[in-house]
């Protein structure tokens, strides 16, 4: 750890010699100045943290190399204590007006400027920690959890003395954890998963809701059969990362190091995790509202939107490389039917069953939407209308066979298929396709319904 740096100004080389072997014994990096001229450019050469500072000098005196360290940008941080045997209590005003931090007078008491000294770094270090962890709180802050996951690596080490630390969220659930940010060797952690009875120790904490602690984890009863070979003397702090009881995920603390846990500040330790958890909370609201931005709320399918920007762009791809593109259009059939008899809750239970069926028969590069009312869209990139008509078909069939549970008991219902690629025609715009895929369920619902048509540009209307 970097040793604090204190100047001594003072033209008495019996008192800069009393003091430079008294803190340099205390721990300090000391240097020594004898008139004010010489500390001021000591001062741009080599800043400290503090400077020890006499008022009575010849050349300037201690009042004004304070005035004018604090009226510069670049040293108005530094600490300094004048120590003068001036006792009055006007001349201590005039020094703490100008902005000294502190006042000790001549002749020194050893233990008790020391004492003072030690107050002055503890609470400097608190201000640079605080700093940090503005500056952490502001970086993690962000808009995706791999710029947050980043900003949590490169600097909570900095925050927190630790051999080891690591954060995991939660899914909502609360049953799996994820490790989104550690500062372990071990590269293959990164994005590591697991369920909750494969760490006791996280687990107890979000159960608690309150941080968790071992002094000898390697013995504990959280130990799993994680081989841990390599961490011996562990410490292990655990903490809850949570919004009132929403719990988000953890922040794990750990050290080999003997009485690693007298050296951890628990306080900001905690200060830090309930930032996390801020964060977490935010980005989960975020992630939130960028899901219903794009979905239908009933069936959590695309939403026409973004169907529409996904048309254009697939389109565009297929026009490129190319490639074939599908699209369906499905419609249930007689669905005004089924809300007028058996109302509409009883539709939308039907509208979400369909579209858990869409979902199913589709692959994860296919595109489902709900276009509107009882209506889907599904686009189907590398696939020409004859591959398109198999899956159309298999869903048509699959919904066909199908009782559908619903609160006014089981239900049938059947669906009418529509398909065009891109092979069918000259088409400009996906746009185009869009109007042939519904020319062509035009067809099959006209056709009888419950049956899939092919766009075919002869039997265009």
């Amino acid at each position: 750890m970097k040793r604090p740096h204190i100047l001594i100004v003072d033209d008495k080389k019996d008192i800069r010699l009393t003091l430079e072997i008294t803190l340099r014994a205390d721990g300090y990096r000391v240097s020594c100045a004898a008139s004010g001229e010489i500390a001021l450019d000591m001062v741009n050469k080599d800043r400290p943290d503090l400077i020890l500072l006499d008022i009575m000098m010849p050349d300037l005196d201690g009042y004004e190399i304070c005035r004018r360290l604090k009226e510069n940008e670049k040293t108005r941080g530094i600490k300094v204590v004048f120590a003068s045997a001036m006792r009055k209590t006007k001349d201590k005003i005039e020094g703490l007006d100008i902005g000294a931090d502190d006042f000790i007078t001549k002749p020194f008491n050893i233990p008790e400027l020391l004492a003072k000294l030690r107050v002055h770094f503890r609470v400097m270090d608190y201000h640079r920690k605080f700093e940090k962890l503005v500056s952490f709180a502001h970086n993690i802050n962000v808009l995706d959890i791999d710029t947050m996951a980043e900003a949590i690596k490169n600097e909570l080490g900095e925050l927190v003395t630790a051999d080891r630390f690591s954060v995991f969220t939660t899914d909502k659930d609360g049953g799996h954890f994820r490790l989104i940010a550690h500062n372990h060797e071990e590269n293959e952690m990164d994005g590591l998963e697991m369920d909750f009875d494969k760490s006791p120790l996280m687990a107890e904490a979000l159960r608690r809701m309150e941080e968790v602690s071992e002094s000898d984890f390697s013995s504990s009863r959280f130990t799993t059969d994680v081989k841990r070979d390599k961490y011996t003397d562990d410490y292990a702090l655990c903490l809850p990362l949570q919004a009132g009881s929403e719990l988000l995920g953890v922040l794990n603390i750990n050290g080999n190091s003997n009485g690693f846990f007298d050296n951890l500040e628990f306080n900001f330790v905690a200060l830090i995790a309930e930032i996390l958890s801020a964060s977490l909370k935010n980005l989960r609201q975020l992630e939130l509202l960028r899901h219903l931005a794009i979905t239908d709320g009933l069936t959590s399918l695309l939403n026409h939107r973004v169907f529409h920007e996904r048309l254009s762009s697939e389109f565009d791809r297929s026009k490129r490389f190319k490639q074939p593109l599908s699209l369906m259009m499905a419609d249930i059939d007689f669905f005004k039917k089924v809300n007028d008899t058996y109302g509409h809750p009883v539709g939308d239970q039907i509208l979400k069953a369909i579209a858990d069926k869409l979902k199913a028969h589709l692959r994860t590069v296919d595109v489902v939407a709900r276009y509107g009312g009882e209506e889907y869209a599904m686009l189907l990139p590398q696939t020409d209308a004859g591959m398109a008509r198999v899956v159309a078909e298999r869903i048509r069939t699959d919904i066909e066979s199908e009782s559908f549970a619903t609160d006014k008991g089981k239900l049938k219902v059947t669906v009418s298929l529509g398909i065009c690629d891109t092979t069918a025609g000259d088409f400009d715009s996906g746009a185009q396709l869009l109007s042939k895929a519904d020319e062509a369920l035009y067809k099959a619902k006209n056709g009888g319904r419950n049956q899939t048509v092919i766009y075919n540009q002869k039997d265009s209307l």
